[in-house]
């Protein structure tokens, strides 16, 4: 007879208005960004640039996450 257990860890996440506009905002910066790298108005090395410049003003909380793995 085997036994098992499941244990299922939670972890809530709670963004307040601020942090909420902020991602929002960086969010659709970023989109714009890569609409003009696609369209080849934006080198990679200025996305890169502007990627970053994006980051630092907006301090994205989940947006950091991706940009990391980009």
């Amino acid at each position: 007879m085997s036994a098992t257990s499941t244990t299922v860890i939670t972890r809530s996440f709670v963004m307040d208005s601020n942090l909420f506009a902020s991602e929002v905002d960086y969010q659709i910066s970023l989109s714009i960004a890569e609409a003009l790298l696609r369209t080849g108005l934006l080198t990679d090395g200025e996305f890169a640039r502007a990627r970053n410049l994006l980051l630092e003003k907006y301090r994205p909380t989940i947006g950091i996450l991706f940009a990391e793995v980009g």
